[in-house]
């Protein structure tokens, strides 16, 4: 039998990682933590239908703050104190809107929301929010006509962001997003 030590030296095939899926250390994102905390108490007391919503507009709520903020303080940076900056707003409840339509997170009994469905709701947020970057920027355009966009170019992590790790990718909704931001001259990199 091979040790905890000897599994985290080696390097891992993929299903040797399934295999040892406890031994492995994961990822560790505060913020994402900080949102699966708040989030917790509605998925225990099996409100997260009622509640989920309002847990993710105090969350815009707290990001906005954030970047309004002069000096860096927020009530954001006192519970995440490695928070980065946010370039734009979130809107994190249609993101989730969104998601749970989609995906019946809220309608589940036994699995709380995981990090990578977080993840994939705060990367969607984004995308939601760089269409309305472009939204706003096209009404400028017709009333300046101005070519010029802020925004020039997103970067998007493959593997358990755009599509299930080992999967492809096949989300026909967001494909047309991206299409979108392409059509606009913005540049897409995608990383895996």
């Amino acid at each position: 039998a091979t040790s905890c030590n000897d599994v985290t030296k080696n390097k891992m095939t993929f299903s040797s990682r399934r295999r040892n899926y406890m031994l492995v250390s994961h990822r560790r994102d505060a913020l994402i933590e900080l949102i699966k905390q708040l989030l917790k108490h509605s998925f225990v007391l099996d409100a997260l239908a009622e509640s989920a919503e309002n847990t993710w507009r105090h969350i815009e709520e707290l990001i906005e703050e954030h970047r309004l903020s002069n000096d860096g303080t927020s009530r954001l940076r006192e519970a995440v104190p490695t928070i980065g900056t946010f370039f734009t707003a979130l809107p994190l409840a249609r993101a989730w809107q969104r998601y749970d339509t989609k995906y019946k997170v809220s309608k589940r009994r036994f699995v709380s929301p995981s990090f990578n469905e977080i993840r994939q709701i705060l990367n969607s947020a984004q995308i939601l929010a760089f269409e309305k970057i472009d939204h706003d920027h096209s009404l400028r355009i017709e009333n300046a006509e101005n070519n010029h966009s802020s925004l020039e170019f997103v970067s998007f992590d493959g593997d358990c962001t755009l599509y299930s790790d080992g999967k492809n990718f096949n989300d026909a909704e967001l494909a047309q997003q991206i299409l979108r931001l392409l059509i606009r001259g913005i540049r897409i990199a995608l990383v895996t």
